[in-house]
């Protein structure tokens, strides 16, 4: 059976900010994605535009975004600029009525939350947010398999049970815990890394895996220990008791893999390590491990899962150290940035629900910033009326 091809005119895309994410990942993907043509570039550095134009023959660049909103063949705008511009620019996209994808966080302040609320709501552009990870074939991979065992948790008869008939059952049966653990090395930051920190810049991606896992829960009050920048653990904890731990360092090697989610629920175990393989226990019926490949075409093993990632790190390190050049670490994980934005195509077709609407990233957005206050005064915040009251809005 042939693939069947789509005959639908390609979506007219704009990118705004085109930095190292627009141009590590959204620009090609873009390009490779026969849904979609690129129409505009727009930054505000012209040399930079001038290159990226040249580079991916775009013909439209411009430093003013308002060109970009005006052109009516545009159907969307993949939004990657520094954080400060999301909220006036989304609310002007709003009014133009050009769907939006954009990078996370998806705002910097909760007034700021409401605004994008209110407006993404009122005029129904379709909207996303780039917590690409949930478009991961792992995840999603991981994410079916708790949802099916959730619906029927069987339990095996090799468990080991002393004599659990003696005693009532205990609310904490019932509870998911989610533990993901962040190791990176802080030599490999810019500079700018240092003035938000992590929290801001990196761990709304790790929120809303954990919201992801953790289904219908709600978080209810978040706790941090640690510096906003890097060496930080936020502890999560949700209306049923269940709690989510996210470990954050800076002071690790990038040989070694950066990401593992650990899910266990009902005596199951599900890991997902590196978006490389997924290892399931605890659970009848599913195979211990699943593999997905790099989407790195530079690596060179036969190996598959967790072991190709140890291989290409090797072969990078060896390499390195013979040609002293500065190439980070290859073998790189699907982390879903493709299939993300692919979906996003089909919501602005009105073919598929978007991967992660505005309210999923509002609330990962508002959990954020309630980790920093927490972060700061060192004591736990709540998640509660005041909060829920903006994502109503």
């Amino acid at each position: 059976m042939t693939e069947q091809k789509d005959t639908l005119k390609p979506l007219q895309v704009g990118v705004v900010g085109c930095g190292a994410m627009a141009t590590g990942q959204h620009i090609p993907n873009i390009i490779k994605n026969p849904r979609l043509k690129l129409k505009w570039l727009c930054d505000i550095n012209t040399q930079m535009l001038s290159e990226k134009a040249k580079q991916y023959g775009v013909l439209h660049t411009t430093t003013n975004y308002s060109d970009v909103l005006n052109d009516t063949e545009i159907d969307f705008v993949v939004l990657a600029t520094t954080h400060s511009l999301r909220g006036q620019f989304i609310s002007e996209a709003a009014e133009k009525k050009k769907g939006v994808y954009v990078e996370k966080p998806m705002a910097v302040n909760s007034r700021e939350i409401g605004d994008i609320l209110k407006a993404v709501r009122k005029s129904g552009i379709p909207f996303c947010v780039g917590h690409n990870r949930r478009s991961s074939p792992a995840v999603k991979d991981a994410l079916a398999v708790l949802q099916k065992y959730e619906a029927n948790p069987k339990i095996p008869s090799w468990r080991l049970d002393r004599n659990s008939w003696l005693r009532p059952q205990i609310p904490e049966e019932n509870h998911c815990q989610v533990l993901i653990r962040i190791n990176d090395d802080i030599l490999t930051w810019k500079p700018w890394s240092f003035e938000d920190g992590m929290i801001l810049n990196e761990m709304a991606h790790f929120i809303d895996l954990a919201n992801l896992f953790m289904g219908v829960r709600e978080p209810v009050n978040i706790y941090v220990m640690g510096s906003s920048r890097t060496d930080f653990t936020i502890l999560i904890g949700y209306n049923d008791g269940s709690l989510a731990t996210l470990a954050h360092s800076g002071c690790g090697t990038l040989d070694y893999p950066k990401e593992l989610i650990e899910i266990t629920y009902k005596g199951a175990m599900i890991a997902v390590d590196h978006s490389m393989e997924v290892r399931v226990s605890g659970i009848e019926g599913e195979p211990f491990r699943r593999t997905y490949p790099s989407p790195d075409t530079r690596v060179r093993t036969d190996k598959k899962g967790i072991e190709a990632f140890y291989e290409s790190a090797r072969q990078t390190i060896q390499e390195r150290t013979k040609q002293h050049n500065n190439e980070i670490f290859i073998g790189f994980p699907e982390k879903g940035h493709y299939a993300h934005l692919d979906q996003f195509a089909q919501c602005v077709r009105g073919l598929a629900p978007s991967p992660c609407d505005v309210l999923s990233g509002a609330k990962v957005t508002m959990m954020v910033l309630k980790a920093i206050e927490s972060c700061k005064l060192g004591l736990p915040v709540r998640f509660g009326p005041d909060e829920y009251q903006i994502l109503s809005l």
